[in-house]
């Protein structure tokens, strides 16, 4: 493409150039055809480039993504949603899950530098830790404000039927020594639980599975202190108005905080629990709640720690599993996207059979909960946009842009079929519906499912990455095997392929990742996709294409302290622009704990090469830790982040 756009070559030297430009556009972001190709406007709808795949060793997906403050990328896994393939009478059997006392099983931990395309392993915590299981498969995390990066509870055991216990652990990677630490244990487990991060650099541990039992929700919180490395506990159940003492109307059942549930702190210091979340089959009974709660945390002077509860607004939709939510950019309002409505099961419209699924379906909707001080109402209100996504999508990412514009990525039209390839752009607009002008974007070439994740990275660029359509499985001697199906009688079984011709072939994974759309499973008309998805992809969206040179910022200060004065140079300023502050993403399971977006006030200086900013005044929106500082142009393209770190 680049070539195409140069003069023509003359000698060996030219050659090279044109070498060496094609290699930077991959991996820094392409921005010499960025600058010279949107006259054509051949690439108005983004572009992605893969990543290429590492040695067989070194396959990993990623469960859990964790933009660092080098740029790096930490990818963790555990146990990694697998079963155990053993050979019993020369046949292979399928054990659901996996040990997570063998280290190796649970040793899949990896650092990607986007930059380079580079990937290299790094050793996991100890399979064994404070007495007990120490597997981060399905834990909870996110930065904190030294960047350190804090995991709580993961999988304490696999149980047959999808059931699972939490533990009790509380690991801490640094990475500035890419090493992990054992900061001891919590009083009860966690399995998918919420970590909020709070204006005083304390984090806020919300639901999550107990250890003793499989399936048993963990009606507390604990608040983690960084500085003193203690928590405080506190019972929900045992607080008045919380949701495990509101009934649900005409349900005769009480509410509850579901696993991995959507909650964000709001500009007042009061933390917004929306309804949503990423629950299991097995675990709970959708019980149809429609109830938002608003959570008040008070610490006394003896350091007592206490919560009080407030009833929300109801939304128009009842809770949903596998949707993903935001903080608008920007303000302190939250998006609700997608999800799956009326189960909890993962496996819903597998295959394309929603039979036994009564009433189930995947959302369309968009839902926004409005602030008091717009909505005139106490605790806000929610309103619903009901035919926003098309197609409908469960397990989406939504990564918000520099540019204030949300990026929908990911996903499926069920939890693990029908992968929708097409990334839709969410566009600031007070005349469209909902507020947001959407536009489709050009289709990624691999099905990212249950497990994926995208995060915005310091050139402006989005990291995709893993995805699951099913359960891989281990073999005795370590190798991991994805061409897996569910089956009705044997849990799983390996796939019977053919190709488009319907002539029967063995999986072969160069082959998918060459053409992913080459298997097919006889009878059903979707192309087969493995169990877990091995190759990242990198999507450069529609302003990296804008007409002009990129702006740079040339200097700008490390520190960043609230409601302080600072300054940026910029070269290839303009006259009006924008200061954008991104929170560094980590994402799960549909949610990112880390990513929001604070517009900075900014004066022009000089001719334009000099900016004067204010850092945020709201820690409570925007907590200590590291940012990634955008500088936009007049027409809206980024220049390349600085790393910035905002603290009290």
């Amino acid at each position: 493409m680049i070539i195409q756009l140069l003069p023509k070559p003359r000698g060996i030297i030219s050659i090279f150039l044109i070498f060496f430009l094609t290699l930077s556009s991959i991996f820094w972001g392409g921005d010499m055809a960025i600058a010279a190709s949107v006259s054509g406007g051949r690439k108005t709808m983004g572009q992605w480039k893969t990543i290429p795949m590492p040695p067989q060793r070194d396959r990993i997906q990623s469960v859990h993504t964790t933009l660092l403050p080098n740029g790096k990328v930490l990818m963790v896994n555990g146990s990694s949603f697998r079963s155990t393939l053993i050979k019993e009478n020369g046949e292979y059997a399928f054990i659901e899950g996996i040990d997570p006392t063998n280290y190796e099983a649970i040793d899949n931990t990896g650092l990607l530098d986007p930059s380079t395309g580079e990937f290299k392993r790094i050793p996991s915590p100890p399979a064994l830790q404070n007495g007990t299981t120490n597997d981060l498969f399905c834990s909870g995390h996110v930065q904190l404000a030294d960047g350190n990066v804090l995991f709580i509870g993961g999988t304490g055991r696999y149980y047959p039927g999808g059931a699972f216990t939490g533990t009790k652990q509380i690991n801490l990677y640094d990475w500035q020594t890419e090493t992990w630490k054992n900061l001891g244990e919590m009083q009860e487990g966690r399995w998918y639980p919420s970590l909020i991060p709070l204006a005083d650099g304390k984090v806020v541990i919300f639901s999550g599975l107990k250890w003793g039992e499989p399936n048993q929700i963990n009606p507390s919180i604990e608040i983690y202190d960084p500085k003193t490395q203690k928590l405080h506990y506190i019972d929900l159940t045992t607080v008045r108005n919380s949701p495990f003492n509101t009934l649900v109307e005409d349900e005769d059942v009480y509410d509850s905080v579901d696993l991995y549930p959507r909650v964000f702190p709001l500009a007042d210091g009061r933390l917004l629990l929306t309804g949503d979340e990423a629950g299991i089959a097995g675990v709970l009974v959708p019980h149809l709640s429609k109830k938002s709660y608003l959570m008040t945390i008070e610490e006394a002077e003896d350091g007592a720690v206490s919560v009080s509860f407030e009833r929300g607004p109801n939304r128009a939709e009842t809770s949903k599993a596998y949707g993903t939510a935001l903080q608008v950019p920007n303000s302190e309002e939250v998006l609700l996207l997608g999800g799956i409505i009326g189960t909890n099961s993962i496996s819903f419209g597998r295959g394309g059979d929603t039979s036994g699924f009564p009433g189930a379906r995947i959302s369309t909707s968009l839902q926004h909960w409005i602030s008091p001080e717009n909505s005139g109402e106490k605790n806000g209100k929610w309103e619903i946009f009901p035919d926003f996504l098309n197609p409908p999508r469960a397990n989406l990412q939504a990564v918000i842009l520099p540019s204030q514009e949300i990026l929908v990525i990911n996903g499926g039209e069920y939890p693990e079929y029908k992968p929708v390839y097409k990334p839709l752009l969410m566009t600031p607009d007070e005349t469209a519906e909902a507020g947001y002008k959407t536009t489709l974007l050009k289709s990624a070439k691999y099905p990212r499912l249950y497990h994926n994740g995208a995060v915005l990275l310091p050139d402006a660029r989005v990291l995709v990455l893993g995805g699951n359509a099913n359960r891989a499985a281990r073999d005795e001697e370590g190798k991991v095997h994805v061409d897996v199906v569910g089956d009705q009688t044997t849990f799983f079984k390996f796939a019977q392929l053919q190709d488009k011709f319907g002539q029967a072939v063995e999986f072969d994974v160069k082959t998918f990742y060459k053409e992913p759309q080459y298997y097919f499973v006889e009878g059903d008309p979707e192309p087969f996709v493995p169990a877990e998805i091995w190759k990242g992809e990198i999507f450069s969206p529609p302003y990296l294409f804008k007409s002009g040179p990129r702006p740079e910022i040339i200097s700008a200060p490390d520190i960043l302290k609230y409601g302080q004065p600072g300054s940026i140079t910029v070269k290839d300023s303009t006259k009006t622009a924008s200061l954008v502050l991104n929170k560094l993403g980590s994402i799960t399971h549909s949610f990112d704990y880390g990513q929001r977006l604070a517009q900075l006030p900014i004066e022009i200086l000089k001719d334009g090469s000099l900016v004067a900013f204010t850092a945020p005044e709201n820690a409570n929106l925007y907590p200590p830790g590291y940012y990634m500082m955008f500088y936009l142009n007049d027409i809206g393209k980024p220049s390349h982040a600085k790393m910035v770190k905002l603290e009290g």
